[in-house]
């Protein structure tokens, strides 16, 4: 397995696990942290995965199907480094990453608050079989850990030394904020049952309704982008749903929000997100300027005539992670269309 010489080609896609193992057939670090990463994988399936949705019922899926999403994510993410011959990340690089995500939403099976901060105890019980090292075990708490907050990222060192056979230099936080925003691009249709998306409770439909809406996100790092695909339903664009808190400045007076508006709030935080992860990766791993938005609603099996488009969400946000960014995206998109407000959008699906 060989990856083209020319740099302009696009390199054959792997997954960071595919690489893993197939390092460990020559590498001596990996043949250590290959079979100790599928042991805490399977170990996490079999005793924890299952108890997060025991224990947040109705919550989008938190268990294997959403980390194997993440994983993917990250792969797409870091395509241009997953060498399986060697030269590309290192074994010890690839375990910290994977073990993070692993790890990352364990915390919700014991409850939903605070869950980023049981981390560190949680590892704790396995760490024998998951860690040959203590400081292998600290940098992937740091890196779970930074998955949330808008301080999350400071949690995890900038740089630092650890071995497993020989001894390299890691680079956590940037490892931190490609994990993290691996996590916030990965929510799709996977994470939800369809049939049972008509039953969830008022208090978590909102979330179901938006994943439902996400056709497909695919990192494309050639071209500096995310693309985004984005599928909304006609009779539920313009449908108000029980708003969550954090959104309370958006909702009406019954506390409700449409889902149309929903999901450009959670657009802004998504383009916030990469504006608060990016300068820590950028330079190192990939550079990400945009994410690439095509966006339309859909009548069964038809577009809805006029509704559908394509922009560029951009932005650099606050550099050096002094703050969390606050880039617009809410009022300057319903401000530049308002045919997408929702009185417009249940004008237009009714034909007034």
């Amino acid at each position: 397995m060989q990856f083209p010489h020319d740099p302009t080609a696009r390199p054959q896609r792997y997954s960071l696990e595919q690489v893993l193992v197939h390092l460990a057939e020559k590498d001596e670090d990996a043949k250590q942290l290959a079979p100790r990463y599928q042991s805490m994988k399977l170990y996490l399936e079999k005793e924890y995965y299952p108890w997060i949705q025991a224990t947040c019922p109705y919550y989008t899926d938190h268990g294997i199907r959403h980390v194997n999403s993440v994983i993917s994510a990250t792969s797409g993410l870091l395509e241009r480094h997953l060498d399986p011959n060697g030269g590309g990340l290192n074994a010890i690089e690839i375990f910290l990453v994977l073990s993070a995500i692993l790890w990352h939403d364990v915390g919700n099976a014991v409850g939903r608050d605070g869950h980023a901060a049981r981390i560190p105890e949680m590892t704790a019980e396995i760490k024998k079989l998951g860690f040959p090292d203590p400081a292998l075990h600290r940098i992937v708490s740091e890196i779970a850990q930074s998955h949330a907050g808008i301080d999350g990222l400071s949690k995890a060192q900038s740089e630092a030394d650890c071995a497993v056979v020989s001894t390299v230099t890691v680079y956590p936080r940037a490892l931190a904020a490609i994990v993290r925003f691996a996590d916030e691009i990965s929510e799709d249709r996977s994470r939800i049952s369809l049939a049972l998306l008509p039953r969830v409770p008022l208090e978590n439909q909102i979330y179901w309704q938006f994943a439902n809406c996400i056709t497909a996100s695919r990192p494309d790092p050639a071209r500096e982008r995310v693309v985004l695909t984005i599928e909304v339903p006609d009779d539920a664009a313009p449908r108000t749903f029980l708003c969550p808190k954090n959104l309370h400045h958006r909702a009406d007076a019954s506390k409700n929000i449409s889902l149309i508006k929903y999901l450009i709030s959670r657009l802004e935080k998504m383009n916030n997100e990469r504006a608060y992860c990016e300068p820590e990766f950028r330079g190192r791993y990939l550079t990400v300027r945009e994410i690439s938005v095509r966006l339309s609603i859909v009548a069964d099996t038809r577009l809805l005539d006029g509704y559908k488009m394509e922009f560029a969400l951009t932005g650099t946000g606050v550099e050096g992670q002094a703050t969390y960014p606050s880039i617009d995206v809410f009022n300057s998109f319903f401000a530049q269309y308002p045919r997408w407000q929702p009185a417009a959008i249940d004008a237009a699906r009714k034909g007034i």
